[in-house]
């Protein structure tokens, strides 16, 4: 009986903490959304002020033209009439009149002699009459709009490949390369390919390039220079190698790219060139075995950010994409299931159909660069090891249904691909150095900006700037009641491990000296920045290892100003309060899931606008961004304490600031409780510490 009423008690104790927590959440969530329907009313009060002052000042500036254009118009006609009369009363024939009248002939006659003189004619004048009273009619109120928005709307949806910058514009570079490779080098340098064996020598002329660049073109769909140079690559013609004699003649190096291909069909036609390249180190030992000589190099198969990028397609994605020969014709059987590259299709579509899938399935004799290519696009790839069969079909496809069910760790797994991804720009750098071509480039320096009030947000801030692969390369801090010496100290300290000197200028340190807000103290950070790219940290919030690497990588793939994430996971700390289950919402989004916990460590873990990520928003979250320094200069941090990016992002918008949103990972907001805008559009996942993928 005693075992009974134990397990009663048990359930009982559980089904109260279960209610306490339900409660909790619920509170929350009724708490935040009468502060959206103040904040609502407030807005929609203030609009309606603004139209009836738009109103009366429309009617008043009507009113105030007409009545200037009249009373000009009498004023004109009033001097007019005016200065008629004094020509009459100031004309010869009057005076004359009067003279005569006298009766005085010497009078009579001066009059004749003296001159006439008359004041100019009057104009037409601007005169600025007093406005008279108006009588506007009412307008009516504005209803307040209480539901947040469930996900920004874009400022730009859909892939398009985009044009320049080049990375080096002072390098002509002569291209004869397939579509895929001329798509991937056309932002590296000034790349001609439009030339052919008839008219290459008036290419050198006009162009007068710096190098030749050759690729092991193969015949099929996406082969460049329009064909024109398949025969001479061949050797079946003289075409290429009167190119490459030429080209020596010139003192212009050359270089040939075996990108693919059987070797010994490229032999006799790289033995030509200055260097060879090789896809791998393994291909460059037999290179130089066949060649009998060093100077073969290795270009692997890279990416393109500005080209291969997570930026979405305009339809979104769905179906199953299938790659290799193995997988083509009947196999399949779903529908939905296409085939990912087709004859008729152009590379620029392949781009399109990159982002078009929601998962990939490659077999094992999937094109490796393809591949490479995908997984810098976000999608997801299930990559086959054996031959698959009528057997061992089912099992495949079982396999992918369940990675597409399993939507956050198959997002996971491809955003851990797209960083493994090697873009092409670092690769070229010792090529063309060994080549003897200059190459320099803008590396696109870092400052790291921050405001620290106290020893725990310095410490806390100094920890995450430790973890990061990508150090910044300066970082300045305003510090609210901490000594600038000490403050300095803890931070060589922190960062002399992280394989940077930090010299004395790469290190700002200034004290607040009187309170400021969060915001001045960023603005006036701001102002002691000089690098290309400033990234703001909140120090109370979790940066990952890749964060700023990720970022700041970001900025080769896409046309923008600001970067930041407005997708993101935001730990609440003070939601504690036993083991709960629950359901709620929260803004337009929805929010489920368990909380467990009660000591220091107990709080609540929130997605905040999933599907926020990579796109062209209005908006992001202030302790997430990487701008281009001289563009935040310009439109400052407001002097407020919490809402700072609230503000930015307004004046972004009203400036044509472009905005884009990056991944979800590698950052999480840490606050005590759901103030601001954290619950808008949030997911709730539930987990007592920040969610296991959000640090990845």
């Amino acid at each position: 009986m005693s075992e009974e009423l134990e397990s009663t008690r048990q359930a009982l104790e559980a089904a109260v903490a279960a209610a306490a927590g339900a409660a909790e959440l619920t509170r929350l969530l009724a708490d935040y959304q009468e502060r959206l329907a103040r904040a609502a009313t407030s807005e929609a009060e203030a609009l309606t002020r603004l139209r009836e002052a738009e109103a009366r000042l429309k009617a008043a500036e009507k009113q105030v033209t007409q009545l200037a254009k009249n009373l000009a118009e009498q004023r004109y006609q009033a001097e007019a009439a005016q200065w008629r009369l004094e020509s009459v009363q100031a004309s010869r024939w009057s005076k004359l009149g009067d003279a005569i009248h006298t009766k005085n002939p010497g009078e009579v006659a001066r009059t004749l002699r003296a001159p006439i003189s008359k004041r100019p004619a009057p104009k037409r004048s601007d005169f600025s009459p007093a406005p008279p009273a108006l009588d506007v009619a009412p307008v009516p109120p504005v209803v307040p709009a209480t539901a947040g928005p469930a996900v920004s709307t874009a400022m730009a949806e859909g892939f398009v490949v985009p044009k320049g910058p080049l990375t080096r514009p002072y390098l002509t570079v002569a291209a004869i390369v397939d579509r895929q490779s001329e798509a991937l080098f056309r932002y590296e340098w000034r790349q001609v390919t439009n030339f052919g064996p008839g008219n290459w020598q008036a290419m050198l002329d006009q162009h007068r390039p710096h190098l030749l660049f050759v690729e092991s073109v193969q015949p099929g769909p996406r082969q460049g220079n329009g064909g024109r140079w398949l025969e001479e690559l061949a050797g079946r013609s003289r075409g290429l190698r009167d190119l490459v004699e030429e080209c020596a003649r010139r003192g212009i190096r050359t270089i040939f790219w075996h990108s693919g291909g059987p070797l010994s069909a490229s032999v006799p036609m790289a033995t030509l060139f200055d260097q060879v390249l090789a896809t791998s180190e393994a291909r460059a030992r037999e290179w130089r075995a066949a060649l009998r000589h060093d100077r073969v190099g290795v270009l692997p198969h890279a990416v393109q950010p500005r080209v291969h990028n997570q930026i979405r397609a305009a339809e979104g994605r769905s179906g199953v994409g299938l790659l290799g020969t193995a997988l083509q014709g009947d196999l399949p059987p779903d529908a939905g299931w296409r085939p990912l590259i087709t004859d008729k299709a152009t590379y620029d579509d392949l781009l399109t159909t990159y982002r078009a899938v929601s998962m990939v399935l490659a077999g094992p004799d999937a094109d490796a660069r393809t591949v490479e290519e995908l997984s810098a696009c976000g999608t997801p790839i299930m990559q086959l090891t054996t031959p698959v069969d009528q057997a061992s079909l089912p099992q495949a496809l079982d396999s992918v249904r369940e990675n597409l069910a399993a939507e956050i760790e198959c997002a996971s797994e491809a955003h851990l691909a797209w960083r493994a991804t090697a873009p092409v720009t670092p690769l070229l750098d010792p090529i063309l150095d060994t080549a003897g071509v200059p190459s320099v480039r803008n590396a696109a320096t870092v400052t790291a900006v921050t405001a620290v009030s106290g020893p725990a947000e310095l410490d806390h801030l100094l920890t995450q700037l430790r973890r990061q692969s990508h150090t910044p390369g300066q970082l300045v801090i305003v510090a609210d009641g901490l000594d600038a010496a000490v403050v300095e100290k803890a931070a060589r300290g922190a960062l002399a491990g992280r394989g940077s000197s930090h010299a004395e200028g790469d290190l700002v340190i200034r004290e607040a000296g009187t309170p400021m807000t969060r915001g001045a103290a960023l603005d006036r950070a701001l102002r002691l920045a000089d690098g290309d790219l400033v990234a703001v940290l909140d120090p109370r919030d979790l940066y990952g290892e890749h964060y700023l690497a990720d970022l700041t990588r970001y900025f080769t793939a896409v046309d923008a100003d600001i970067i930041g994430k407005a997708s993101f996971y935001a730990h609440i700390t003070g939601t504690g309060g036993g083991a709960s289950t629950g359901t709620g919402t929260g803004g337009t989004g929805t929010s489920t899931g368990t909380r467990t916990g009660g000591g220091a460590g107990a709080g609540a873990t929130l997605l905040r606008q999933p599907g926020a990520d990579h796109r062209f928003l209005p908006e992001v979250a202030g302790g997430t961004l990487l701008a281009r320094r001289q563009a935040l200069v310009e439109l400052g941090i407001a002097d407020v304490s919490e809402e700072w990016d609230e503000v930015l992002m307004r004046q972004c918008r009203t400036d044509g600031i472009r905005v884009y949103s990056a991944d979800r990972y590698s950052y999480v907001c840490v606050r005590p409780s759901t103030e601001g805008r954290l619950l808008t559009s949030a997911h709730f996942e539930g987990y007592v510490q920040p969610h296991p993928l959000a640090m990845i």
